[in-house]
């Protein structure tokens, strides 16, 4: 028996590709776009989630030209993503860099004064005076880049989770999870105590010795990593 030969044309054949390739996964199509939706879930990090709950100022920040090129230069600096960045400053002052609390923290990542009462910040040796810093918040990204890439430098950053323990407890970040949160001046207990919201969250008494994967895990329940 005699093969039947098919021709098709240019236009046709193109079309019998495309067609085999969308069933392969390859190009286009819905399996395609399923495998890509699958892929993304399995790789995509909570650090790079949606940002929610942002008020008009937040809003009004994120949207200056001078502070977008500001994170972009931090984020690039310290290797963190700009949205890591970002998690950080809503939680400690709701994106508002004139935000300051009962001793005297100040600004976006609440710089805290070196001394109790005191008016200044030292960063890496430079003195930083807190109500300047309040209200200059070019001046203050400024600072906050210097403050993260002296910790990146000392090689205590190097992801969202390392920068935020680095934010509140410089000298843990980097260690390991069972590295417990205290000075030779302060107890484990009078750390937490200062700082409830960690136990709380966690859902402890709130002098229990705070550890880095004690905040870890805090994080982890507020979304930040």
């Amino acid at each position: 028996m005699a093969k039947r030969v098919i021709r098709l044309t240019e236009q046709e054949l193109s079309k019998v590709l495309s067609d085999i390739l969308k069933m392969t996964g390859v190009f286009g199509g819905d399996k395609n776009k399923e495998l890509k939706k699958t892929n993304d879930d399995s790789s995509l990090e909570s650090e790079d989630s949606p940002l929610e709950n942002i008020s008009e100022k937040g809003q009004q920040l994120l949207s200056n030209p001078s502070f977008k090129e500001h994170l972009k230069e931090i984020s690039q600096e310290i290797g963190v993503s700009e949205n890591s960045i970002i998690k950080l400053m809503q939680h400690e002052s709701g994106l508002n860099p004139d935000a300051k609390n009962s001793i005297g923290c100040v600004g976006l990542i609440q710089f805290c004064p070196d001394t109790r009462g005191g008016s200044t910040k030292t960063i890496d040796g430079t003195s930083y005076n807190l109500n300047d810093l309040q209200k200059n918040v070019v001046q203050q990204l400024q600072a906050i880049k210097e403050f993260w890439s002296k910790g990146k430098r000392d090689g205590k950053i190097k992801n969202a989770k390392d920068l935020y323990v680095y934010n509140f407890f410089p000298v843990a970040a980097g260690k390991s999870d069972d590295y417990v949160l205290q000075t030779k001046g302060l107890s484990a207990e009078k750390i937490a105590r200062a700082n409830p919201v960690f136990n709380k969250t966690l859902g402890r008494p709130i002098d229990t010795p705070l550890t880095v994967g004690d905040l870890g895990d805090y994080y982890q329940m507020k979304g930040m990593v």
